[in-house]
């Protein structure tokens, strides 16, 4: 029963913001949903293809981290924690279950908390930087789209915390020792067996495994970045196909610029799984009037990039608590 309303109250969220926004912009949702079941068939085949490339190299980035550990992971596991992924970032505005609940998930599947917490962050951060690397290179000197002149003077600001993100990543990377005698001298100071006292330590023991990852020579190193860089262009070639069907004729710049941004967007806009705020930002982009093909882009993206996984997800994690049983979940940071 809390399985089908998870499903359903996620379900309700993503339609009443669309409702919402369709109405801000005076393209009904009527409208947009009638303009998406004109897309044919020979088109929702390709879409279809591209979107399991897209959800696969999710899988393929996160065994790649793990391989560096020396823990394997399957396919069918890897599929389970792309899902579960995708529905807690769509919780809270900055992803702040995404990386407890890959540890969860991972301690369930008997990887170490440290090395789990280690692959989970780095996983995420080398996408992200990614994802802003080729974004503020394109719409900062790609000249592709307009800008309003606000959003040009604060694109630097938008990506400063990640930056500050990674810059502490690459301090844990090769200074492993500071971080881990200061997270020791901290959780000394508690009280035995706390659970602040275990998230001290086992962040202290994760500095050394990102320490192992930060220094690998191992090729699976290199397939964590590449896959990050073809899943940026399955997005932005996702993006560009749809938007060709509407009517919208991108250069490759162009598509480039506006589907690296609306990544950028769905993975750091403080809201909730970017819900409303990416399909806006993608639909200002083709086109600053919010036409309804450019929010029928827009949200046939977001569906098939986010939402497709996340009611899945929720049910995969409601059964894995379910299995784990309340007493338990503590020891996923022993």
């Amino acid at each position: 029963m809390k399985k089908i309303l998870f499903a359903l109250l996620f379900a309700l969220t993503v339609y009443l913001t669309a409702r919402f926004f369709s109405h801000a912009s005076g393209a009904s949702l009527g409208g947009v949903l009638a303009l998406i079941f004109t897309i044919p068939l020979p088109l929702w085949l390709g879409l279809a293809a591209l979107t399991c490339l897209f959800y696969m190299l999710d899988w393929i980035r996160l065994r790649s981290m793990l391989a560096v550990l020396g823990h394997p992971l399957r396919f069918a596991q890897g599929l389970k924690l792309t899902c579960v992924s995708y529905f807690v970032t769509s919780l809270t505005p900055s992803a702040e279950l995404h990386t407890p609940a890959m540890m969860f998930m991972l301690t369930r599947q008997g990887v170490p908390m440290p090395q789990a917490l280690a692959a989970s962050v780095s996983k995420s951060i080398y996408m992200t930087l990614w994802i802003c690397l080729v974004s503020c290179v394109t719409l900062t000197f790609g000249h592709a789209i307009p800008l309003p002149a606000a959003l040009q003077v604060g694109l630097p600001l938008l990506t400063a915390p990640l930056l500050g993100i990674a810059l502490l990543l690459a301090l844990m990377a090769f200074f492993p020792g500071p971080v881990m005698r200061w997270t020791g001298r901290r959780a000394s100071t508690m009280k035995d067996g706390s659970l602040w006292q275990k998230i001290l330590l086992g962040i202290g023991q994760s500095a050394h495994a990102i320490s192992a990852i930060g220094k690998s020579t191992d090729v699976q190193h290199l397939v964590c970045h590449l896959a990050s860089v073809v899943f940026l262009l399955t997005y932005v070639t996702i993006g560009w196909l749809l938007a060709t069907h509407f009517g919208f004729s991108l250069n490759w710049l162009q598509a480039l610029t506006i589907f690296s941004t609306s990544l950028m967007v769905a993975y750091l806009a403080p809201v909730p799984g970017a819900i409303g705020v990416a399909e806006v930002a993608t639909s200002y982009m083709l086109d600053p009037a919010l036409t309804p093909q450019g929010m029928a882009v827009s949200v046939t993206l977001r569906v098939l990039c986010w939402y497709l996984v996340a009611v899945p997800g929720a049910a995969v994690l409601a059964r894995e608590f379910h299995r784990a049983g309340a007493w338990k979940l503590p020891k996923v940071f022993s």
